[in-house]
């Protein structure tokens, strides 16, 4: 293991790799922790023997666990998909792995989009893992290392005691940034990128976005704000609520302008001017009919096939839903 830094809470401990593994195969040593099935060798005295970067990480852990035996030890490290390896074969007890939350992790991870928050691994006096096994997961799954903090020599029972404060959101974070109506600018942004992602909006909480690639949405794409904005009207709750049509606003001006989405939801929210065959009028109609029983990527489905018949100039008496990809928006 590369260690950064390290400091403890009784005494200060030196961490790191024995200096004769950093001299000379240090280039070696990273590329092969990468790979799990990767091998490598290693001097001792005048004899070569080879050993795969799990044990060398096992060695490595057991030798800090045995330290933090005086007293607790908080370092610096990469963790390497050989370490989190480790560390899951030591996950006894655990909650149940959320997968979704795994493939997102990893997603950050594999962009790029993943953040050292200091947020740290925390291994018990016993050796067992406390928490931090959705991050491994995700760092074995990536095949890419992550930098993190690394706890160790804390109580076993105290994991009982995690995760206790309420979880930031989107908004949360958009908020802190200076975004104004930061949950629904975060909810609109989450939908949009879903959309650009899958063609559609979550039927699944393995299709929702991170927090990281909310932020990197709402980064892509400022003008969603301006579309937020402009929902804010009296209304707009009956018609799909202010976060939805706030994506539906930005998606149509993305395909047609500006103009043409300020129209079109200005009209569905409220209502005025609307033929009886109107297409607007149809979608409008059905969203407060069936309110409260059709999901979000269906009323999404509806608006997007309203607008492509109100673009066309065609009435609209009957929309078959499918609840599958959305389809393409007319310019």
């Amino acid at each position: 293991m590369t260690l950064k830094t390290v400091t403890s809470g009784t005494e200060k401990k030196n961490g790191g790799t024995p200096e004769g593994a950093r001299q000379g195969n240090q280039h070696m040593l990273n590329v092969a922790e990468r790979k799990p099935k990767a091998t490598l060798l290693k001097a001792v005295g005048s004899e070569f023997i080879t050993q795969s970067p799990e044990k060398r990480a096992a060695e490595w852990l057991e030798g800090q666990i045995e330290k933090a035996k005086a007293g607790v030890i908080t370092q610096t490290i990469d963790l390497t998909p050989a370490l989190a390896r480790v560390l899951l074969s030591r996950n006894d007890g655990n909650r149940r792995i959320s997968d979704p939350l795994v493939m997102a992790y990893a997603r950050d991870i594999s962009s790029g989009g993943w953040a050292f928050n200091g947020e740290p691994i925390i291994v018990s006096k016993d050796g067992k893992m406390n928490d931090g096994q959705h991050r491994c997961e995700a760092v074995v799954f990536a095949d890419t290392p992550i930098q993190t903090i690394l706890t160790l020599g804390i109580d076993r029972d105290t994991r009982t005691t995690l995760d206790q404060g309420r979880v930031r959101t989107s908004g949360d974070f958009l908020a802190m940034d200076g975004h104004q109506s930061a949950n629904v600018l975060g909810a609109a942004a989450s939908l949009y990128w879903q959309y650009q992602t899958f063609g559609m909006l979550a039927r699944g909480s393995n299709q929702r976005p991170t927090k990281g690639e909310v932020m990197k949405s709402v980064e892509r794409n400022p003008d969603i704000e301006k579309s937020v904005e402009f929902s804010r009207r009296k209304g707009v709750g009956v018609v799909g609520g202010h976060s939805l049509i706030s994506f539906i606003h930005y998606a149509v001006w993305q395909a047609s302008g500006r103009l043409a989405a300020d129209e079109f939801v200005k009209s569905l929210i409220d209502g005025v001017g609307l033929s009886a065959q109107n297409a607007i009028l149809y979608a409008r109609n059905r969203i407060i009919t069936e309110r409260g029983k059709m999901r979000g990527n269906f009323k999404a489905e509806l608006l997007f096939k309203a607008w492509n018949a109100y673009r066309k100039g065609e009435s609209l008496r009957h929309i078959i839903l499918t609840g599958n990809a959305l389809p393409k928006l007319e310019k």
